[in-house]
């Protein structure tokens, strides 16, 4: 007020009191008054009752110049109306978004399958069937589409992981890049598994041994397509189809992905300084009874090409529509929003996680009757 008093003694009273009502509109009282009002609301004692006195020196202020102090106590509750209603909002979004994301953890997720592109699809049935010892469980061709797939495992489709092969009609090779890692199968005795494969005919890269480092059997060997298989040596399992492995740039960042977006489990993460490599295993449940997603970080290297020839993992869902939420929610990019496939009607909707690998969440009563 010192601009004020001094022009007080250079112009007339009522030229002043014009000149100063215009000058005080354009001061920050409010901003004074509001501050003043948020700490009466939050003080207490002698700090809210010098807070209240401050409210009531501006309300005396602005009176003298023709301001009614009503219209600073609405304007002061227009401003906590306002913040109170942002808060809630901001709460409830709070609310809904750890709803969606705690939900995702119980939802009734379960993997269904794999899906990869292979250049013969008999020679490949023959090799799976013979070497590795699946069933053929069902095979459709679509000529519209101009492809066929075929679905094999080790049990029936409602109740195991199965690979869903798919041939693209005159497509008969792929680059499968330098992220896929392997496929696991629990097997029995690895050595006779691979003295089997030997007599069909079948490649191994890698002979019966312990693990480095550890002391599971197991042996590696190939398809025809050059997609690797690892060959677990367990006992009695009811998913012996175990595990996919992808390569990941940063394991950190891909477990609290798998975590919110996907609701999964580590179930363990072991790192190997000596080879330079961590591993994460996360799923819906214990290894020895479920399909597993391996996830390997080698030190240093951040960035994998995916190839053409691997696809998706198909993974079941109670709901497809919250799930693309918690998908977003968690930073994922949805590639295909939910909701029915035209022609079957099967509710899906499809993301990649951030090193660009691609999961498919399926309906899962859509998936029972398409079993059906």
């Amino acid at each position: 007020m010192e601009r004020i008093a001094m022009a007080s003694s250079t112009m007339p009273l009522a030229s002043f009191r014009a000149h100063s009502l215009s000058y005080l509109r354009k001061m920050p009282w409010k901003s004074s008054v509001k501050a003043c009002f948020n700490t009466s609301l939050m003080a207490s004692g002698p700090s809210r009752r010098a807070a209240l006195l401050h409210i009531g020196s501006a309300i005396q202020q602005a009176h003298l110049f023709g301001i009614k102090a009503s219209s600073i106590l609405r304007a002061e509750g227009n401003v906590a109306e306002a913040r109170t209603s942002t808060n809630m909002a901001q709460a409830s979004t709070t609310v809904s978004q750890e709803y969606i994301l705690d939900w995702a953890k119980k939802d009734n997720r379960r993997l269904l399958h794999v899906v990869y592109r292979v250049g013969d699809l008999d020679k490949t049935i023959k090799f799976y069937t013979e070497c590795l010892g699946m069933k053929l469980l069902r095979k459709r061709d679509i000529p519209e589409e101009r492809y066929t797939n075929a679905f094999l495992g080790y049990g029936p489709e409602d109740s195991h992981f199965v690979v869903e092969l798919t041939y693209n009609y005159g497509v008969d090779k792929y680059d499968i890049g330098t992220g896929f890692g392997h496929f696991g199968i629990a097997v029995e005795d690895v050595y006779k598994t691979v003295e089997l494969i030997k007599a069909k005919g079948g490649k191994v890269t890698r002979e019966p041994g312990p693990v480095k480092g550890g002391n599971t059997v197991i042996a590696f060997v190939e398809d025809p397509d050059g997609y690797k298989f690892e060959l677990l040596e367990r006992g009695p399992t009811p998913e012996p189809l175990c595990q996919v492995m992808l390569r990941v740039g940063d394991l950190d960042r891909s477990i609290n992905f798998y975590e919110k977006a996907f609701g999964m489990e580590l179930l363990r993460k072991r790192d190997n300084p000596e080879y330079k490599y961590t591993i994460a295993m996360m799923g819906y449940g214990p290894e020895d009874k479920n399909t597993v997603l391996e996830l390997t970080y080698n030190y240093g290297v951040k960035e994998y090409e995916t190839g053409n020839g691997y696809a998706q993992i198909a993974i079941g869902t109670d709901d497809v529509y919250k799930t693309a939420e918690a998908i977003k929610l968690a930073g994922g990019k949805i590639t295909r929003e939910p909701g029915p496939l035209p022609g079957i009607n099967t509710k899906i909707t499809a993301c990649l996680d951030p090193d660009g690998w691609k999961s498919v969440f399926v309906d899962n009563l859509d998936f029972a009757k398409e079993l059906e």
